[in-house]
């Protein structure tokens, strides 16, 4: 049987122990990434879309309503008696321009929604690894050393025995 060299059992268990906490705090780390990754992943597959499609909706009722009183105001029998269209003119300008936006924004958020899902992708395969190793690996190895850690304290104990 080989010699051993270990001078303080006690290192070894505070080790063990060590590896029972770091695989804890790991599996707490690992679960906030991946409740973040699923959040990302759901604001812009999910909470961004309903936005800017409710933005489009309102964009375009405003435009409607918009044209609608241009027209009223323009439906006048006689020129003379017309009121003056102009705030009405602009009214129509920005509604169009705030409904080609949230088109562009709609159109934007499809490419970036891809993207984020791209990421959100990467990411889960190695979160996973990380998470075999904090509820698998590590504690297998903090067992082992457990068992090791027995060992060592048994053939102390022999070892006190015989020298006594």
């Amino acid at each position: 049987m080989s010699a051993s060299n270990v001078r303080n059992i006690d290192s070894l268990a505070a080790m063990q122990a060590g590896m029972v906490r770091l695989s804890d705090d790991w599996s707490k780390t690992v679960q906030e990434l991946r409740s973040m990754v699923q959040r990302a992943e759901e604001y812009f597959s999910q909470t961004q879309p309903q936005y800017w499609r409710h933005q489009l909706q309102l964009a375009e009722r405003e435009i409607n309503e918009a044209k609608d009183d241009l027209a009223r105001k323009r439906a006048s029998l006689r020129p003379e008696d017309r009121p003056a269209a102009s705030e009405a003119v602009a009214r129509v300008q920005k509604a169009e321009r705030r409904l080609r936006y949230c088109e562009d924004k709609r159109r934007q958020l499809r490419s970036w929604t891809i993207e984020v899902s791209k990421v959100c992708d990467d990411l889960r395969g190695p979160l996973a690894d990380m998470n075999e190793h904090c509820d698998t690996l590590l504690p297998q190895a903090a067992r082992e050393l457990g068992t090791l850690i027995e060992q060592l304290r048994i053939y102390a104990e022999q070892a006190r025995r015989s020298d006594a």
